[in-house]
């Protein structure tokens, strides 16, 4: 397909003006190969009156360039090699006039490269076209001031298969019998059509099952084998990575293959392990490594994973050759070995032939014992770790051991049961603390005497805040950005207000009044407060009310409310926030049949989330939600239909559904229809297969008993062991990939749950 674009865009003779086509990707997605196809395509031949192709590469030689693109052009004498950079250009300007022409450059790495060469091209208006292969996207978009650049994507597993078959000049019947080794070859390449060619050229002709075996068993291992094939062409965008880059990329490694990397979480590793520096800016150092993830993405090293309903990456990866090469250089660089020793631990599962990985709950007490004296030896042998995460497998306590490692920045841990010992103070220099339970912790009063922290994250329960007024403690926790899970309880408010720069707060607990009023700490000091969740333990019969002392911060942009059970009307408090751009509502958030928006409501949001409500009628236009560009209504199995004005919503983009009634998926299907009469093809209507229903009376009426015993079931468990959450690091994030949506399931506590297990919804867990 991208053959066939390229091919109609460089013969096309609607665009007469001379065109740059730039074509994007990591070392090793086949830009030149491309690109050579491209130009010895008869038709484009026959087209173009003079070709040439030049090869910048890293080291670049105008001179040496200019001679290489000139002698393609035309015939030179031998003084011509003499003259200087500014009488070739001229030549071959003056060659090129009148004539229409296609250069490739390949390989391109810098924009003063181009803006080296571009004044050598004459612009005739006679559909010249010049055609440039990069691995930054920021020099392809330098070059082509007009259009998007192609980014090359990795190949599907046909097509992979497809290009193993012809690599490996195997057919036929052999073919036929080594099949399924050739499907699983192909299949850890990762789309990426360097390491199919590699693996191919290393079977090809050999029809000895047990080497194809032997090469599908260790495919990364054959390919670094072939550093002349592989690994010195990915090397080289490493070697042009600015300094500063380096380490952040190398960290990579750190992560299993095929994993896909919380932003957050590799963020706070870079900042803990020192990796990011101020600039001169004023940007705080978490905006400073997302510039570097940035570039990097850019550079075509690091690929975009998840992204979240506010549109920021929430997960990114690598390809599995360019981890290799990581390791690799990390090995060379003598990069702390710390980060890839100590990252993750697994364990066999004494009941399976699997390892132990983060999300079993199967734990004996000999692998436990077995976890604590290899944890006991890293604390013995590496003093001056600084980023531990030991998540991987779940500890019966707070491990004391980690208590000597006085240098850690990032800690990550899993445990049963107790809270973090008031000890933990001895860590002075922490940073990033990311804890999970089966049990509600305490979050001791030294706590708040780790002056550096950045981010507190539990992922479960509803957890006590102690605090006190000692002198000693610290008047501000100025670098606090992130605390969650905790009850809002006057020791936390005592604390909240020693956090001016915290930009997100996950709030679990009794959020409500006996008479069920909706009440929290006050968060008008919190001027950067950007992101906030708000769950509420205690289950409500009737629907309640905003407390009068309830201010929004100015600044938050994404709200997320489970179990508030407050009624409709109260809804003009959360509209009235100017700057919110994602609002999930969930299980029972807001209760009452009808939800009438108010004039001027939500000027900014984008993302819109109703999981789990009992609404009928929704009265709304277009100008209540002006910017909005998605809709997720989940489970809301009685509400009749979106409002018909949501089509002229210009910015809306898709409507998705799952578990509602056919009439509200087909108010939004006859939306879309009448859109596209008008000729407005741009609003999506997604079904999720097999989930989208209607229920009779009598079903609904036992789904609401169902679901009222869950409410029991939470308040009942959340005083013996908290359900887990997402992680609220992630706080204001969605799944933007519309088939992966939050389902509302957790596999660690199905055990727990199985009441839960025969409803056909997920209550908050899914929070």
């Amino acid at each position: 397909m991208e053959v066939n674009k390229l091919l109609q865009q460089l013969v096309s003779n609607t665009k007469k003006q001379l065109e740059v086509i730039s074509i994007v990707g990591m070392a090793g997605l086949g830009k030149t190969t491309l690109a050579k196809r491209l130009y010895n395509d008869p038709y484009v031949v026959s087209y173009f009156y003079v070709q040439a192709w030049a090869t910048c590469s890293q080291v670049y030689h105008k001179r040496d360039l200019l001679l290489s693109i000139l002698r393609s052009v035309t015939k030179i004498a031998d003084y011509v090699c003499k003259k200087n950079e500014n009488m070739l250009a001229h030549d071959l300007y003056c060659a090129l006039k009148g004539r229409r022409y296609l250069i490739v450059i390949d390989d391109l790495w810098s924009n003063k490269a181009w803006d080296d060469l571009k004044r050598c091209f004459p612009d005739d208006n006679n559909g010249s076209k010049i055609m440039l292969t990069t691995r930054l996207k920021d020099v392809a978009l330098h070059a082509q001031s007009k259009g998007s650049p192609l980014s090359l994507r990795f190949l599907t597993e046909e097509e992979s298969l497809d290009l193993f078959k012809q690599k490996a000049c195997i057919t036929g019947p052999f073919f036929e019998y080594l099949n399924l080794t050739g499907k699983s070859i192909t299949r850890k390449c990762r789309g990426l059509p360097l390491a199919v060619v590699v693996i191919a050229g290393i079977l090809k002709n050999n029809l000895e099952m047990d080497w194809w075996a032997q090469v599908e068993k260790s495919i990364s291992s054959y390919i670094v084998s072939h550093e002349n094939q592989y690994m010195n062409t990915l090397a080289l965008s490493y070697n042009y990575l600015p300094q500063h880059l380096r380490p952040c990329l190398l960290t990579f490694g750190a992560f299993p293959e095929d994993h896909e990397i919380p932003v957050h979480k590799l963020i706070w590793i870079w900042i803990g392990e020192g990796f990011i520096h101020q600039n001169g800016t004023k940007k705080i150092l978490e905006d400073i490594a997302e510039d570097y993830l940035t570039d990097l993405m850019w550079r075509s090293l690091v690929v975009v994973g998840k992204k979240g309903s506010n549109g920021a990456i929430k997960t990114c990866r690598i390809h599995d050759l360019l981890r290799d090469l990581c390791l690799k250089k990390a090995e060379e660089d003598h990069f702390p070995p710390n980060i890839y020793r100590y990252n993750k631990h697994c364990y066999s599962c004494p009941h399976s032939s699997t390892n132990l990985s983060s999300d079993c709950t199967c734990l004996s007490s000999k692998v436990s014992q077995s976890f604590s004296k290899d944890l006991s030896m890293i604390c013995d042998t590496s003093k001056h770790i600084r980023s531990l995460d030991i998540s991987s497998i779940e500890l019966f306590v707070f491990p004391s051991e980690v208590l000597q490692l006085v240098h850690l920045r990032y800690l990550e841990l899993r445990f049963r049961s107790g809270n973090p010992p008031e000890s933990i103070s001895c860590l002075r220099e922490l940073q990033t603390l990311i804890m999970s339970s089966r049990m509600n912790m305490v979050v001791p009063n030294n706590m708040w005497k780790i002056i550096n922290l950045r981010h507190l994250c539990i992922k479960s329960g509803e957890n006590l805040v102690k605090s006190s007024d000692v002198e000693e403690e610290p008047s501000l926790l100025e670098n606090l950005q992130t605390m969650s899970l905790v009850s809002p309880t006057r020791p936390f408010q005592h604390i909240l207000a020693r956090t001016p720069n915290l930009k997100k707060l996950g709030l679990c607990g009794q959020l409500t009044t006996n008479s069920g009023d909706l009440q929290f700490p006050d968060l008008g000091l919190l001027m950067h407060l950007k992101a906030l969740k708000l769950l509420n333990t205690i289950p409500l019969c009737k629907a309640g009310r905003l407390s009068d002392s309830i201010i929004f911060p100015k600044s938050l942009t994404s709200l997320s409310l489970s179990n508030t059970y407050l009624d409709w009307s109260e809804a003009w408090a959360f509209e009235m926030i100017p700057n919110l751009e994602v609002l999930k509502l969930k299980f029972h958030a807001f209760v009452g049949k009808d939800w009438e928006t108010s004039l001027g409501a939500f000027p900014r949001l984008k993302f819109l989330k109703l999981d789990e409500l009992d609404i009928v009628t929704w009265t709304a236009s277009r100008d209540h939600f002006p910017v909005l560009q998605c809709l997720q209504v989940h489970r809301c199995s009685n509400l009749l239909m979106i409002p018909e004005d949501f089509g002229n919503i210009c910015t809306l983009e898709w409507i998705e559904f799952s578990e509602c009634s056919d009439d509200a998926a087909n108010s939004a299907t006859y939306m879309q229809k009448e859109q596209e009469k008008n000729g407005n093809d741009f609003l999506k209507i997604l079904h999720n297969p097999g989930e989208t229903s209607s229920y009779t009376n009598t079903e609904y009426s036992s789904l609401l008993i169902r679901r009222s015993c869950k409410v029991l079931a939470l308040c009942l468990y959340s005083m013996l062991s908290p359900f887990e959450l997402d992680n609220t690091e992630n706080m204001g994030e969605e799944n933007n990939n519309h088939n992966n949506y939050d389902n509302g399931n957790n596999n660690e506590e199905e055990n727990v749950f199985d009441l839960l297990a025969q409803t056909p919804s997920g209550l908050v867990i899914s929070y």
